[in-house]
């Protein structure tokens, strides 16, 4: 380790480049050092920039839908140039330790769940619901799958209490309070994030727990695993979707026959009549399907448990899971799906967390992680 004596830079600030005189410390082997009054002026890592400009540029990266435009948006706002490249490298570095963090305490979440979210509270008096969506969304990578496809499935939940929800006059809801996770990859690390974050919520102490999800196979097992108590609901508006489609194959060149089986299906069980609407479905049963279409038969009959809509209602259940679909399109796709966009998988997970901190209002644990750099 050497020292280079009255060094001349700049720093990088919210008021601009400061050139500084500093004292040097620098390893003679790989040729890279720091500034001996770094940490007292408050720089961060090795980029020559202030702490308040690194969370800056980190915010504006996650904002605006690419690192090109939030270089125009801070040279817009604040007369400063810095190039869409180094945004992204601090922002990823950002991100990369956010995620590394939330990752440490989401697998001691998922190995010691006793500690986690213990169940102080006897049965009797636990009060409230604790509802838990999760979905995916393909996101476009620069990484091809044995297949040759370039999508990955970037997996999205949300945690919130019943009590952090506002209803509108027009059937509509606010959720005042509520939490995203994501992960861009498999559910066994996935299910540990969202778990984390439950726990965080109050499971263990809430009343009930309800999971909302549209079907796939992997939702309800991770459901099984994580709340095994929790109450399971298939979102209507999945289900109903997926009836239209599916008539579409039944009744081909007669819209009325189709609109009318359509119909009876869904007043079925929406009259708490699932009986009759697996009968509808076995009797009309399509031989092949396009990939694309779910098989009704199949999907009615593996979920019959959780469709009884009469009795979700009248217990005052949400029977749909909007809020997780509006979420990817607010917290993923309006940021990481812009036209010709590619990303790298750990890059793309980088931005994804600052966006699901973002959105759910804990930015200040980005900022309490720059500050404690």
């Amino acid at each position: 380790m050497g020292t280079k004596k009255g060094t001349k830079t700049k720093i990088l600030s919210l008021f601009g480049h400061i050139p500084i005189t500093r004292d040097e410390l620098f390893c003679r082997r790989c040729h890279k050092g720091y500034g001996v009054i770094d940490k007292i002026i408050g720089i961060y890592g090795k980029h020559r920039m202030t702490k308040g400009m690194t969370e800056m540029t980190t915010y504006m990266a996650q904002l605006i839908p690419s690192f090109v435009r939030a270089s125009k948006a801070i040279k817009k706002l604040l007369g400063i140039n810095i190039s869409g490249k180094q945004i992204q490298i601090v922002s990823e570095e950002v991100g990369s330790k956010v995620f590394e963090k939330d990752k440490e305490i989401a697998q001691k979440a998922y190995e010691k769940p006793e500690e986690t979210a213990p169940q102080e509270i006897a049965k009797n008096q636990k009060e409230g619901r604790l509802y838990i969506m999760t979905d995916g969304s393909q996101v476009n990578t620069r990484v091809e799958d044995k297949n040759g496809s370039t999508w990955k499935e970037m997996k999205l939940g949300l945690v919130f209490r019943d009590a952090d929800v506002i209803k509108r006059n027009d059937e509509n809801h606010i959720i005042t309070k509520k939490e995203y996770v994501s992960y861009f990859g498999s559910v066994n690390e996935f299910k540990k994030f969202l778990f984390a974050a439950a726990a965080r919520a109050g499971y263990g102490i809430m009343k009930e727990v309800v999971v909302i999800g549209d079907g796939a196979q992997w939702i309800w097992n991770m459901c099984e695993e994580l709340f095994p108590d929790a109450v399971q609901i298939l979102d209507f508006y999945h289900f109903s979707e997926n009836t239209h489609e599916y008539a579409k194959y039944i009744y081909p060149e007669n819209e009325v026959k189709r609109k009318a089986w359509v119909k009876e299906v869904l007043n079925a069980v929406e009259t708490g009549e699932i009986d009759k609407a697996i009968r509808l479905v076995d009797e009309s049963k399509v031989k092949k399907l396009p990939n694309t279409v779910v098989n009704l038969q199949t999907y009615i009959n593996n979920n019959k448990h959780r469709i009884n809509y009469k009795h979700l209602k009248q217990k005052s259940y949400y029977i749909g899971s909007g809020a997780i679909e509006s979420a990817n399109k607010k917290v993923i796709q309006q940021r990481m799906k812009q036209s010709g966009m590619r990303w790298g998988v750990i890059g793309g997970q980088d931005i994804a967390i600052l966006r699901t901190k973002y959105e759910s209002d804990c930015w200040q644990e980005v900022i309490d992680l720059i500050d404690a750099a």
